[in-house]
């Protein structure tokens, strides 16, 4: 018996317990997909005073780049794609947690396409570094694929 797998028997039916490392990320992406559905919801109506309010803090106007000001004025559009596809992220974070293997494939979609929408819908450049979060908890939550059906 695996130590992270914990066998018991449910009216003939093995049922297997969710690892630590799943439940973690499970967690990890509960937060964060909530904060980031938050966010997309606030920052069209506050994206103006944000841009304001940094570049009349001494010390912070040269703070947002011309990249930063598009992603806040990018409107109406862009961030109800990214609160669709962070409410996807959200639900292959329950289906994993679920134990159900088609989370993982709404997960990575998701999130394959959130680090997208800056470069199709704004026009900005790719930049790998903001796949290294995204990628690791795609490989992270990979490892626990044998255990989901």
């Amino acid at each position: 018996m695996n130590e992270n797998i914990d066998y018991k028997e449910n009216k003939g039916h093995e049922v297997q317990k969710r690892p630590l490392l799943l439940t973690i990320l499970c967690i990890l992406t509960f937060v964060s997909s909530s904060l980031g559905i938050l966010s997309a919801l606030t920052t069209p109506f506050l994206a103006e005073y944000m841009i304001e309010l940094f570049n009349s803090t001494p010390g912070f106007e040269n703070m947002l780049t011309p990249e930063m000001i598009s992603v806040l004025q990018a409107g109406w559009f862009y961030y109800l794609m990214v609160t669709g596809f962070t409410i996807m992220s959200l639900f292959g974070a329950i289906y994993m947690w679920k134990l159900q293997k088609i989370g993982f494939h709404m997960y990575t979609i998701a999130n394959i396409i959130i680090y997208c929408l800056p470069s199709i819908i704004v026009g900005l450049p790719f930049h790998m570094i903001g796949l290294i979060f995204p990628g690791m908890f795609v490989a992270l939550y990979a490892l626990n694929l044998k255990i989901m059906r």
